[in-house]
């Protein structure tokens, strides 16, 4: 017997999930109780503001407490939107930001929060840059709850991206633990009225999570335990949100698989299809999510061989017979079930479909290559995905 397994966690996730379905109904009055909150501020997309079941069902609850809001977040959260959210925030003098939708809602509530403690203004170029130098604490940083309706997970992470005025480069401030959620709601009578397409992506950006979270340096006991859980969940219940998309049963399922990937937020991000991704999606209108469909199994085959015995887990994990197979067959078979869990919800799976062409696919491997990662590496597994 083996002397065992010896690392370290650290926590950072939200103190506080809420899930299943009427839980923002249930239990939203008493995390704004529990925070003393009674000026509420709103960070949300214009779909979301639009439809009947979500923004204005939100409005009714909230009453008298909501004091203004923010209904103009589009997708990779670019910087004026964010800085005009941040006015209007300011000028409504909130004690907590709500947002509500997926991922880019969500970062744009703690990055008004940033710019509210600091005076950061996203719109300068060099904003990222300073936005690293910058500490939260002993500063007044307004608490936010997030409503999340997509897979996408950033209510996990004390991160936020935003891109960039002109050449729309994805950036953000390190991860920041005042700009964490205080509460986090999975409530899949509001995630039912998400699109089935942003779904399913983000449904694969969460499997992304899970797979890079396992593979990362950084991967502990606890969190591969999570993230292993979190593939078998989203390997039946995404077919059952494409099989039946009113399946609230399923949609929570799914949920529940999104927080199970997210035990390592940072490490998870930092991935190698996370941040080739990264690299293509704000720069070429390509949803984050998408990014995952595209590039997370060519990933996963480069660095097969240097991470057998995880790969071969995952793929147990994703439903694949592993009896009788080596390690290294077992972790070949990984990415391919990753790819087929793709081809079956209809997801896209070429690069090419979005008219890159080989100087962009040379400009995003020049921007990571280095001495982990070379450039001919890079290049392989984008023209992979191709």
């Amino acid at each position: 017997m083996s002397e065992g397994e010896r690392g370290s966690f650290r926590y950072t996730n939200p103190a506080v999930v809420y899930y299943g379905a009427g839980c923002v109904a249930a239990h939203l009055d008493n995390e704004l109780e529990r925070l003393g909150a009674r000026r509420v501020f709103l960070v949300t997309t214009r779909s979301a503001a639009a439809h009947p079941a979500l923004a204005p069902t939100l409005r009714r609850q909230l009453g008298e407490r909501l004091v203004g809001e923010c209904a103009a977040i589009s997708a990779h959260a670019p910087a004026r939107e964010v800085m005009a959210a941040a006015a209007a925030a300011r000028q409504a003098a909130p004690d907590v930001l709500v947002s509500l939708g997926g991922g880019s809602p969500i970062d744009a509530a703690k990055l008004v929060a940033l710019v509210l403690a600091t005076d950061l203004d996203l719109t300068q170029p060099d904003s990222y840059r300073r936005a690293r130098q910058l500490a939260l604490a002993g500063r007044s940083v307004l608490p936010h709850l997030a409503i999340s309706t997509t897979l996408s997970a950033a209510e996990f992470s004390a991160a936020a991206g935003y891109s960039l005025e002109g050449t729309r480069e994805k950036v953000g401030p390190p991860a920041l633990p005042e700009l964490l959620p205080a509460a986090v709601f999975l409530d899949a009578a509001l995630a039912v009225h998400t699109p089935l397409d942003l779904w399913l992506s983000t449904g694969i950006r969460a499997v992304d999570h899970a797979v890079e979270g396992i593979l990362s340096r950084h991967s502990s006991a606890y969190s591969e335990t999570l993230a292993l859980e979190a593939l078998r969940r989203l390997r039946t219940a995404l077919p059952a949100c494409a099989a039946a998309p009113d399946d609230l049963a399923a949609r929570t399922q799914c949920q529940l698989g999104a927080w199970f990937s997210m035990a390592l937020p940072v490490p998870s991000a930092r991935g190698l299809s996370h941040m080739l991704g990264k690299q293509l999606g704000s720069v070429h209108g390509i949803p984050h999510g998408v990014t995952s469909c595209l590039l997370l199994p060519h990933a996963m085959r480069f660095l097969a061989p240097r991470t057998a015995a995880k790969q071969a887990r995952i793929a147990a994990a994703l439903g694949v017979d592993t009896r009788g197979l080596s390690e290294a067959e077992a972790a070949a078979r990984a990415a391919d079930a990753v790819a087929a869990l793709i081809a079956e919800l209809g997801q896209p799976q070429h690069l090419a479909a979005y008219h890159l062409t080989e100087a962009d696919l040379q400009r995003a491997a020049a921007a990571l290559a280095g001495d982990e990662y070379t450039l001919d590496d890079l290049l392989g597994i984008l023209r992979a995905a191709w």
